[in-house]
């Protein structure tokens, strides 16, 4: 408990304010001020239920009005009361307790607590009320829904999740240009290795994105989404390189006037979807005439594909495209009479290098039971480089402060300037880490009325007032722009809006900074245009900030600090016509928060948390019940039956926090050799048998769960491959599960993340790192962006995306292995650990240890993730042993990890079955490595592994050195930098070759089949 004390100051200070209401107080009786009086004497030492919120400011009683003709004592609290979570058991305990401390002379009376100009207890949201009545003015008032923007044919409706929702979200800021310094900029500092500009989108695009869509949901972004720097046109009026379109069956009109038309470089003002002409067909009974999209694809690799379609009322509403990828073909129904003039987000597909009709083309069918037009206007695949270009306009304008907007007329502080002076500049960045007020004049968005704002003199305020108004325009009157509501715009019907930001600020003593909400019901009386409140963009902000905050709480910090819910007028809380949250997450600049923030464990939970949020948002706005997607599976396996034959089984994960998100089914994913993964199949239970097409390919697989709410995260990929003739098999066991951030250091001299000594690991890329931190001193200070001070970091690696565990490692040894002529099936360590197998069908078990090392959780320092030898996996290794098996094992961290740890035990184990002991961690900087003479009766040549940033190999900053251990054993690989050993062999009753650095990482495809080919030659021979 604290105590609000009513000091004589602010006693007096009421009064005055009363005095100076003549006219209130001639209706004033004395008995009223005597009660009044007497309940501020009460209150006065009032213990309060507010301790625990005191980190959000002062809390205090403003004043008091007593109503004896009515029964009633109004107190009105500070605002800051208002930025709570409020409860039904917190209001009725704040009542009970005031009204005790009031005593017996007020039993009778009615208290009212009053917070931020509105009844304490309506900032209960509709979701938490069970007592209270709930207020109908803020839920949705949708009666109908339109027929969704794009259907997916073939999958099923996840009707207790988001289906035919449509979210709008957002993240961050972006790199924009600075006029005032004639240079691209980003908004916030580079610090502890990433910018604030493109942090949020590395829990936006991997995570958040994925499971709404999953859920069931249509998501706009204001911002590329895609990472993919390629970009290929195909259009009517201009085609990349030899890209084209086919025309079958029909001869559709060319319509002039409306329609994209491609430009490397877009200036001021110019529409890039009025600068050009769309082609338009009218429907058929017959499905004769289509149109083929056909690119060129400059190379192999994933590639988001976008529609555009021209408006007219005669559009039809279930347009059919089908998008022909390497994994087979997605067809999708299109309603064309909403969302035409700008891109139209389908998926994103893995295409080959080339030209290739059948795998990598968009088919528009003509055929449709309605009578009307299709229009087909340009299609994209890849989200490419910036090409909006800028310059200074003739007037420049200070940048404002999204909060201060509009309070201080800009006219007088604006300078003149001469844009003749100024060459037009591109951002030289791809495109998805420009800022938003970019991407929506790419996608055609009406300069005034969406993204210039400020008539082209400053691009900062621009954009994030573009943000909200973007959201207005897609859905068009009524909700349209804040100051042009009768425009049409896309008729798109948005449901919410998501702004995903972080905060600066740091602790000194390595506290955290926290979660803060921020909502806005301030304009316009505090409704929608179509009269809805907006104190359901509250109810929104307090489920999502009570989702993250108990979840984080509950998996990482018990001291996750929750920080307030502001009702203010930031633009991108009050412009959008839609219950709407800004979230900042955490603390960019504070290193408790981001030893957080940097781990992918920590993005996924944090995601999946705003997903949850949202989903019992909107689910509670429409009086239906909801389904949480699952998790996703874990035990992996395949296991051989017979010929080309196998079993594929896996175990359900149970959410401890979502009871709804228990899977009734699963579908598995099939790819087939190195191209994309198909539509998959539905599977009833946890296990499935197969056989495979044909001999002499490799297939591999990854399996989902399903329940009404969606579709989890995919499993990790296993594959399989039977060589034509072969009955040699290899085992291989995926041990490298490890995810996880950089490490800290954190002493009295520096503090900061060590990227030297382990940078982590990213669940599949990473694509917000800039640079290395170089300020490791908390005394630091800010000066500004440029020198932002402490955690201050590069900015080489801008634009570059990290790969890292890609779980996709099975089919890299396979490749191997099936060249070397012997078959593979694989297994994740999980099943290898726990399933009981007969290890003598195999000729001999490869261990990919990657980069897995003993990682202690989040949460619990004391409790070891992702430790390499555990007493499962040495039981196994030592029954394969036992029986005369071959085992090959490679990793980074396979010696260092029971050296740093000092597990004695696991030392033994290395040194007596594996034959191999630790010498040094961080062995080398570069990655050459050549074969000993000791080992020449079975090895020769030499081998390049990946120590440095690649496009597709993680990289390897720690590889061990390693020791051979007892007879039998010897170095059988130095790295060429030292001469220290990089790997050793041993021969005897069985043979184990294990490796310092992870095979997978070695660089050039035949190399890597080299060296599988050597291993296999030294397991099959029989000389000791």
């Amino acid at each position: 408990m604290s105590k609000i004390k009513l000091s004589i100051r602010q006693l007096t200070v009421c009064l005055f304010l009363l005095a100076i209401f003549a006219q209130f107080l001639s209706a004033q009786s004395p008995q009223q001020v005597k009660l009044t009086q007497k309940a501020y004497r009460k209150l006065e030492n009032w213990d309060s239920h507010f301790q625990s919120w005191q980190h959000l400011g002062s809390i205090t009683i403003d004043s008091i009005s007593v109503l004896p003709q009515k029964l009633f004592v109004r107190i009105f609290f500070s605002k800051t009361l208002s930025y709570i979570p409020v409860r039904e058991e917190i209001y009725h305990n704040t009542v009970r307790s005031i009204k005790d401390q009031l005593g017996r002379g007020f039993r009778k009376y009615n208290i009212r607590l009053y917070t931020d100009g509105q009844l304490f207890k309506e900032l209960v949201p509709n979701y938490f009320r069970k007592d209270l009545a709930i207020d109908a003015s803020r839920l949705s008032i949708k009666t109908s829904r339109p027929v969704p923007l794009i259907r997916k044919i073939g999958e099923s409706e996840p009707e207790y999740g988001l289906y035919n929702r449509i979210i709008a979200l957002w993240p961050s800021h972006g790199i924009y240009y600075e006029s005032k310094l004639d240079r691209w900029e980003w908004q916030r500092a580079r610090l502890h290795t990433t910018v604030e500009d493109i942090f949020p989108m590395t829990f936006v695009l991997p995570y958040l994105v994925p499971m709404l869509e999953n859920a069931g949901a249509t998501l706009f972004l204001p911002r590329e989404r895609d990472i993919q720097i390629n970009e290929i046109i195909v259009d009517n009026d201009f085609a990349t390189a030899n890209s084209f379109i086919l025309t079958y069956g029909l001869e559709p009109d060319t319509i002039s006037g409306y329609g994209f038309a491609w430009s490397d470089t877009l200036k001021s003002g110019e529409n890039p979807f009025k600068m050009g002409s769309h082609l338009r067909f009218s429907t058929t009974n017959n499905n004769t005439g289509f149109l083929r999209y056909i690119p060129e694809i400059p190379e192999d690799g994933d590639y988001a594909v976008y529609i555009s379609y021209a408006k007219n009322e005669n559009n039809v509403l279930d347009v059919k495209y089908s998008v022909f990828f390497t994994g087979g073909k997605t067809e999708f129904l299109v309603n064309q009479q909403i969302g035409a003039g700008t891109w139209i987000y389908l998926g994103t597909f893995y295409f080959n290098k080339g030209i290739n009709p059948e795998t990598a083309s968009v088919v528009i069918s003509s055929k449709n039971k309605n009578t009307g037009w299709i229009s087909s206007d340009a299609i994209r695949f890849g989200g490419g480089m910036g090409n909006v270009a800028r310059r200074p306009s003739e007037e420049l304008a200070p940048n404002q402060w999204s909060l201060k907007e509009g309070q201080n007329p800009q006219s007088g502080n604006t300078k003149k300037i001469n844009p003749d002076n100024f060459e037009w500049k591109l951002s030289q960045k791809p495109r998805y880490m420009e800022a938003a007020r970019y991407y929506l004049q790419y996608a055609g968005m009406p300069d005034t009325l969406v993204y210039s704002l400020n008539s082209e003199k400053n691009d900062y305020n621009d954009d994030y007032q573009s943000r909200g108004e973007w959201v207005n325009y897609l859905m068009g009157s009524p909700d349209g722009p804040i100051n042009h509501r009768e425009v049409s715009g896309l008729n798109i019907p948005i449901d919410m809006a998501f702004a995903f930001h972080t905060d600066a600020g740091v602790t000194p003593n390595d506290s955290i900074i926290g979660t803060l909400g921020i909502y806005s019901s301030i304009t316009n009386d505090g409704l929608f245009p179509n009269g809805q409140s907006k104190m359901a963009s509250r109810d929104l902000s307090d489920i999502i900030q009570t989702q993250v905050v108990n979840d984080i709480r509950f998996l990482f910090n018990p001291a996750w600090t929750r920080r307030g819910l502001w009702n203010k007028k930031y633009s991108e809380a009050w412009r959008p016509n839609v219950p709407v949250m800004l979230l900042e997450l955490m603390s960019h600049q504070n290193l408790a928060d981001m030893q957080m923030g940097l781990d992918p464990r920590f993005r996924f939970a944090v995601s999946r948390s705003i997903y949850k949020g949202m989903l019992k948002f909107l689910a509670g706005q429409e009086g239906r019940d909801y389904v949480v997607q699952p998790l996703p599976v874990d035990h992996f396996s395949i296991s051989h039956i017979d010929g080309k034959t196998i079993r594929l089984s896996w175990k359900t994960v149970v959410d401890t926090l979502e009871p709804t998100a228990m899977p009734n089914k699963y579908k598995l994913y099939k790819r087939v050799g190195n191209s994309g993964f198909d539509n998959g199949i539905i599977v009833e239970d946890t296990s499935i048998i197969l056989t495979l097409n044909e001999y002499d390919l490799i297939y591999s697989f990854k399996v989902c769960a399903i329940n009404n709410g969606g579709e989890s995260f995919p499993s990790e990929i296993l594959s399989a491959g039977f060589n034509t003739g072969s009955n040699k098999i290899v085992l291989v066991v995926n041990s490298f599960d490890r995810v996880c951030g950089p490490v800290i250091i954190d002493n009295k001299q520096m503090a900061g993340f060590a990227w030297w000594d382990d940078q982590g690991v990213p669940y599949k890329y990473e694509l917000g790192h800039t640079g290395v931190p170089y300020d490791f001193s908390r005394q630091s200070p800010w000066l500004d962006d440029d020198s932002p001070g402490w955690g201050a970091s590069y900015g080489d690696n801008v634009g570059k995306i990290i790969p890292g565990n890609s779980f996709d490692y099975s089919y890299v040894h396979g490749e191997a292995i099936m060249a070397a002529g012997y078959s593979f099936i694989s297994m994740s360590d999980e099943a290898f650990a726990n399933t009981v197998f007969d290890p003598k069908p195999y000729n001999f078990v490869d261990i990919i240890y990657g980069e897995e090392k003993t990682t202690y959780g989040l949460k619990d320092h004391s409790r070891p993730d992702f430790e390499i030898f555990t007493p499962e996996i040495r039981q196994k290794i030592k029954m394969i042993t036992g029986s005369g098996g071959n085992v090959f094992i490679s990793g980074a961290y396979i010696a260092s990890d029971f050296k740093l740890s000092g597990d004695t035990i696991t030392r033994n184990f290395a040194k007596n079955v594996l034959h191999y002991t630790w010498r040094t961690n961080h062995a080398v900087k570069s990655g050459e490595v050549y074969a000993t003479d000791y080992a020449r009766k079975f090895f020769k040549g030499q081998w390049s592994f990946n120590t440095t940033c690649h496009p597709d190999i993680y990289t390897v900053e720690a590889p061990d050195a390693i020791e051979p251990f007892g007879n039998g054993a010897i170095t059988a690989f130095r790295y060429r930098e030292n001469n220290s050993s990089a790997g050793i062999l041993f021969n005897g009753n069985y043979k184990t070759v294990v490796l310092g650095f992870p095979f997978e990482t070695i660089l050039d495809k035949d190399q890597r089949i080299n060296f599988m080919k050597q291993v296999i030659g030294f397991f099959e021979n029989d000389n000791k």
